[in-house]
């Protein structure tokens, strides 16, 4: 019997996460009014302003499936590996549909304590058509970039009943198509988050971040049009999530989310003399709604409301800078999860 305990111990569990979420996003190109309001000649060509879209909103279905593989060491330790990839396709856009892949490694310490290693890819994320101004004439041209991010987290308990902190280190890469290689970025990060369980049926999380952007494509005495500026930034922002449990009920769960982020832009160059600046503020709401239907689904319905403040010197420097652009979105989501434990 001793010897089919250390057995046990030795052998992981497997369970296989499948699911399918039903969107509709009003401004999936992020469009700034302004731009929804103009006329449109109705090209629809690759180097159009609406690039292969023929409407501002789309439907959107995103399938994904996710493998944990778990493996518990006495009671204390516990492993858990994740693989995950997710397609997202964008009825209104062939271009804006992409993939992602993820995985992690996770490793509990102690009660609240663990250590997760996290790496994801999208090796293509359509943004829209912008104007390229290094080749003449000016023409909209497909903008995509691949976004990889790499992540450490620690997450230990504090002296308050069910309550821990998290912190995170981020590196993302943000390398663009040829058309915008101007816009390439290194962006190194910061999350810290205190999380709560205190209150029965109720779960709490504060979040501050820092990220400090590097737009290594630019480099001084450099000639062509759009690298005379630095698109580099600072971010600073937070996250808010209060989520409220329900036990025999017509729902399980109802939370709500706001995060709100400032990007703020100096604009050095090497080429003007002005005093350039931009600043972003972004607003993120959600609503979300789950319902447990069986020990195996869960489905949940989302609400987001997103809008972006632009302020800039509005110098004739920095009007030509094509993704400064005030825009909001409003978006809704059906998503049926359903989990399989297969060992």
């Amino acid at each position: 019997m001793i010897m089919c305990f250390y057995v046990s111990l030795l052998i992981p569990s497997l369970s296989i996460k499948q699911d399918v979420s039903f969107g509709y996003d009003d401004n999936f190109m992020r469009f700034s009014p302004l731009e929804i309001d103009s006329y449109h000649p109705e090209n629809y060509t690759d180097n159009d302003y609406l690039g292969d879209a023929k409407t501002y909103d789309s439907a959107i279905i995103s399938p994904s499936i996710q493998f944990t593989i778990s493996n518990k060491i006495f009671d204390a330790y516990k492993t858990n590996l994740i693989f995950r990839t997710k397609y997202t396709e964008y009825t209104s856009s062939n271009n804006k549909s992409y993939i992602s892949f993820l995985g992690r490694f996770e490793f509990k310490l102690a009660s609240y304590s663990w250590i997760k290693l996290s790496y994801s890819l999208i090796p293509e994320y359509y943004l829209r058509t912008y104007i390229d101004r290094d080749v003449f004439p000016l023409e909209h041209y497909p903008c995509d970039f691949s976004n990889e991010t790499v992540s450490i987290s620690y997450s230990h308990n504090v002296p308050i009943n069910k309550t821990w902190m998290d912190y995170k280190l981020i590196l993302n890469n943000q390398f663009y198509n040829e058309n915008f290689t101007e816009y390439d970025s290194q962006i190194l990060g910061f999350e810290g988050t205190i999380k709560s369980k205190l209150f029965s049926n109720y779960y709490m999380s504060l979040t501050y971040l820092y990220y400090n952007s590097n737009n290594i494509s630019y480099h001084d005495s450099q000639i062509i049009e759009s690298t005379k500026i630095d698109r580099s930034y600072i971010r600073n922002g937070f996250k808010i999530n209060a989520k409220k449990y329900f036990s025999n009920f017509l729902i399980s769960s109802m939370s709500f989310k706001l995060n709100f982020s400032q990007r703020l832009y100096d604009l050095d160059s090497w080429y003007y003399e002005s005093d350039n600046w931009k600043i972003y503020n972004d607003y993120d709401l959600r609503l979300e709604i789950s319902k447990k239907i069986s020990n195996k689904i869960t489905a949940q319905i989302t609400a987001r409301h997103f809008f972006r403040d632009v302020f800039s010197s509005q110098s004739d420097e920095v009007v030509w800078v094509e993704d400064y652009k005030n825009h909001h979105r409003n978006e809704v989501w059906l998503r049926f999860t359903y989990t399989i434990p297969v060992y």
